[in-house]
This record gives C-alpha cells, sequence and structure tokens, in this order.
C-alpha cells in the first residue's frame, strides 16, 4: 500500500459517506462541548462565550494579520514612531484591527451561547431564553459593530474629502 492510498480524504468519497462522516463529526464535537459545560458549571471562570468569544477574537486578528501584505501593526507602529506632522492617518487601519478582533468575539462568544443553549435544552434548565438571547445579541452586536465602523469611515472619509475640497479652492 503507498502513502496516496493510506491518506484519508474527502474528495473520493461519495455523498453519503461525507455525510456520515460530517455527522459523527459534529455529533461527537457537541458530546465534547456539552461535557465541557457539565464539568465547567460550577467555575463560572470557565464560561463558554467568554472563552470561546477571546479565542474568536485572537483567531481573526491571526487571520487578519495573514490576509495583509504588510503586517498592519507594523505599519500602525511605523507611523506612530516616524509621523511628526500628522500626514499619515492610521485611524481606518484601526477600525479595521477593532472590526476584526470584535467580529471574532462575536461569533465565538455567540457559539459559547449556542453551547450553553443546546445544554440548557438537554437539561431542562430555566436559562434556555437566556443564552438564547445571548445568541441572538452576539450576532447583532456582530452587525451593530459592522455598521457604526461603516458609518465612521464613511463620515472620516467625507470629512477628509471635504478638507481637500477646501484646501484647492483657497490655492
Amino acid at each position: 500500500m503507498s502513502d496516496k492510498d493510506s491518506t484519508f480524504s474527502l474528495a473520493k468519497r461519495d455523498k453519503k459517506e461525507k455525510f456520515i462522516i460530517y455527522f459523527v463529526g459534529a455529533a461527537f464535537l457537541l458530546f465534547i462541548l456539552i461535557g465541557l459545560k457539565e464539568i465547567s458549571q460550577n467555575n463560572p471562570y470557565l464560561s463558554a462565550p467568554g472563552w470561546f468569544g477571546l479565542f474568536g477574537g485572537i483567531f481573526t486578528l491571526w487571520r487578519f494579520c495573514k490576509k495583509q501584505i504588510e503586517n498592519p501593526f507594523s505599519s500602525i507602529y511605523k507611523t506612530l514612531k516616524d509621523d511628526y506632522v500628522f500626514d499619515k492617518y492610521i485611524t481606518l487601519q484601526l477600525l479595521s484591527i477593532f472590526y476584526a478582533f470584535g467580529q471574532g468575539l462575536g461569533v465565538g462568544a455567540s457559539f459559547g451561547f449556542l453551547i450553553d443553549w443546546i445544554h440548557a435544552v438537554i437539561s431542562n434548565s430555566y436559562f434556555k431564553s437566556v443564552y438564547f438571547s445571548g445568541l441572538i445579541g452576539s450576532l447583532l452586536f456582530i452587525l451593530a459593530l459592522r455598521v457604526s465602523l461603516e458609518v465612521y469611515s464613511i463620515i472620516y472619509r467625507a470629512a477628509n474629502e471635504f478638507i481637500k475640497y477646501l484646501k484647492s479652492k483657497s490655492n
């Protein structure tokens, strides 16, 4: 048997086998997460929304930096270090980093609230509506963050264009 034959590939599977593999994997993940929720129920510092939110924020920052041509933190550092006349702006770069972290925070927290909600449904807890509200609130947080940052960005760019227009009129 060669190395190519021994590797596991989903591309060679038919739809029924893929469905079974994904279903078993999702059920196993859900079982692990609910088991962790049972263990962490007596420890409030092990809250699923908090930890998943933190890990989600760090993961999206990592993805954001990976997709950039130049590390955004280094360009912000260079601008802060060398720009004494304020001709370079870092506001939009900071907003994009802030959004990346906020998006990961919201997605991770909503996943944590989903796990807590599933656990509450299974254990017939009274907190079902609280966890479901947290799930919806986390998703709405992402939407509100995106809209508010876009509005700020539009106002910021319009102000810069207006300043350029006034400078060109005065010359």
